[in-house]
C-alpha cells in the first residue's frame, strides 16, 4: 500500500521549481529552430509588477494609487512568427524609449543568418520603429492598422446592432474609409481622404460615421507620416491574437513580486505556448512550432 500525502505543495516549493524550470525554458526559447516565410511581428503588452512597500521604503515616501499604478506596470515587448511561434522578449518601462528595446532587436538579428529577415511588422509605437531602425536599416518595416479598422468597426457596430440595416451612405463612408487606412501609397491615401471629406459635405451621416470621420482625420495624419518614411501597412493582427491567447493567465496570476519573477514566468509562459495545440481551425491539433516545421519542412 502507497503512503499518499493529501497535503497540497507548498507555494514556497512551486515558486522555486518554476525558477528553475525557467532556465531550461530561456534556454530552449532561445535556441529552437524552425523556418519562417521572412516576415516578424513585434508588440508589446502591459502586465502588473512589483512590491508597493517595498519600493515605498525604497523611496522614503508613500504613493497615491495614481503614482503606484504608473509605475507599477511593465511592457512585455514580444517578437513572434506568422504562425505565432514566439521567439524572444524584452520586459521594460510601460512607455519605453528606443534604447530599451535595442538588446531585443539585436538578439534577433545574431539568430538570423543575414537576409534572413525580409520585413518587421509592428503597431505605431515610436520606441519599436525607432529600434528596428537603429538594428534593421536595411530591411522593410510595415505598421498594422488592425486596431484602426477594429476602432472604426466599433464606432458604427455602437450605433447599429445585429441586424439593423445600415444605410447606403454610410456603408459608402466605411468603404472609404476602411480603403485609406489600408492605402499602400501616400498618393492612394490623399484620394482616398479626400472622398471620405467630399461624402462628409454632401450626404446625411449617421453619428457613427461622424465619429468614424472624425478618427480617421487623425490616423491620416500619422499614416501618411509612416508611409513617406518607407512604412507599408498590414492588417495581420498576428500579435492581436497572441496576445489574447496569453493575456487571461498573466491576468490571473498575482501581481510579480520583482522583474526577474515576471522573466522567469515569461518564458515558462512562452515556451509552453510554442508548443501548445490549437483546439479550433485548420491547424486544430498542431503547435505553433509544429505548424512552422510542417509549412516550411524545417527538420
Amino acid at each position: 500500500m502507497v503512503n499518499v500525502c493529501g497535503r497540497a505543495p507548498c507555494p514556497t516549493s512551486l515558486w522555486l521549481y518554476e525558477q528553475k524550470q525557467a532556465e531550461l525554458s530561456k534556454q530552449e526559447l532561445l535556441d529552437q529552430k524552425f523556418d519562417f516565410d521572412g516576415t516578424l511581428y513585434v508588440d508589446g503588452d502591459w502586465t502588473k509588477v512589483g512590491w508597493k512597500k517595498r519600493l515605498e521604503d525604497l523611496i522614503g515616501k508613500q504613493l497615491t494609487k495614481k503614482e503606484w499604478k504608473k509605475l507599477r506596470y511593465k511592457s512585455v515587448c514580444v517578437v513572434a512568427t506568422k504562425e505565432k511561434v514566439i521567439l524572444d522578449f524584452e520586459i521594460t518601462d510601460s512607455l519605453p524609449d528606443a534604447r530599451a528595446l535595442i538588446p531585443l532587436m539585436e538578439r534577433i538579428k545574431n539568430r538570423f543568418p543575414e537576409g534572413k529577415i525580409k520585413r518587421i511588422v509592428s503597431d505605431e509605437d515610436n520606441a519599436i520603429i525607432e529600434a528596428v531602425k537603429t538594428v534593421f536599416p536595411e530591411v522593410s518595416h510595415s505598421f498594422c492598422v488592425y486596431h484602426q479598422l477594429k476602432n472604426v468597426g466599433k464606432k458604427y457596430s455602437e450605433e447599429f446592432k445585429a441586424g439593423d440595416e445600415i444605410p447606403i451612405e454610410d456603408e459608402i463612408v466605411y468603404n472609404e474609409i476602411y480603403q485609406l487606412i489600408t492605402s499602400d501609397t501616400v498618393v492612394e491615401a490623399t484620394v482616398r481622404y479626400q472622398n471620405m471629406l467630399n461624402s462628409e459635405s454632401y450626404l446625411e451621416l449617421s453619428k457613427a460615421s461622424l465619429k468614424a470621420i472624425s478618427y480617421a482625420k487623425e490616423i491620416f495624419k500619422r499614416n501618411v507620416d509612416h508611409m513617406m518614411k518607407g512604412f507599408t501597412p498590414v492588417t495581420n493582427n498576428t500579435m492581436e491574437q497572441t496576445f489574447s491567447l496569453i493575456r487571461d493567465i498573466i491576468e490571473n496570476v498575482r501581481s510579480f513580486k520583482t522583474e526577474s519573477c515576471l522573466a522567469n514566468f515569461c518564458y515558462n509562459l512562452f515556451t509552453y505556448f510554442n508548443h501548445t495545440y490549437f483546439a479550433t481551425g485548420k491547424w486544430r491539433g498542431f503547435s505553433p512550432l509544429m505548424r512552422a516545421k510542417l509549412l516550411y519542412c524545417s527538420g
